[in-house]
């Protein structure tokens, strides 16, 4: 019986797709923070054919999670799921990482099944949507992941806050805002602060306000 490892904060979905794995003659353990699965690992408590992860989770996102089971198991095969355009900002780090494949959460059950199994006999997974939006936005590639700092940074930027009131939102100097936005810069390969906002918005760095 295949064994998978799914990670997700969404507890309905885990019960959900533990069911539709189940079908398939397919044992599932879930875990619902990134911490709880790093502790499985490294006790080696069980054998995990297929690790399928979420990658917007609270605490540790599905990148992190990926990096920190790679170091412990460097041969794990590792799912990532993604809703929508989220993916787009992560995906060179995630291939990088050794990531084996992406399921879109629009995937019908067969279509999650199916791509288990294929990654098992050594096939990288990537959905028809993802790869003509990533060659048709091959210019919004970036250097670097951007920090939860530099995230935050990018943020209040956004919000049309200057240099000052940011280094007094975070506590950090202005000399030290302006480091950080330099390596924002450089990461989305821009010049401007105009130019990073743009950028960080159509990459979905910058939450948008509702």
């Amino acid at each position: 019986m295949i064994r998978v490892l799914l990670v997700d904060d969404y507890r309905v979905l885990t019960s959900g797709m533990k069911e539709i794995l189940k079908k398939y003659n397919m044992e599932v353990i879930v875990c619902h923070e990134g911490n709880e699965a790093l502790d499985l690992l490294k006790n080696q408590e069980v054998h995990i054919d297929v690790f399928l992860y979420d990658l917007k989770m609270p605490g540790m996102n599905g990148l992190e999670l990926s990096l920190k089971t790679l170091e412990t198991a460097p041969q794990s095969k590792i799912i990532i799921m993604f809703s929508g355009d989220e993916i787009h900002s992560y995906f060179n780090k995630l291939i990088e990482a050794g990531v084996k494949g992406f399921i879109d959460k629009s995937y019908t059950d067969s279509m999650i099944a199916s791509s288990i199994l294929l990654c098992l006999k050594g096939a990288v997974l990537f959905p028809d949507g993802l790869l003509q939006k990533l060659r048709l936005d091959s210019d919004l590639a970036v250097d670097e992941h951007l920090t939860d700092t530099e995230l935050d940074i990018l943020q209040k930027v956004a919000s049309g806050k200057t240099n000052k009131e940011i280094a007094a939102d975070l506590q950090m100097s202005t000399r030290n805002v302006e480091y950080h936005l330099s390596k924002i810069y450089k990461k989305l390969k821009v010049t401007s602060r105009y130019c990073a906002v743009k950028k960080g918005t159509m990459l979905n760095l910058i939450k948008q306000k509702v």
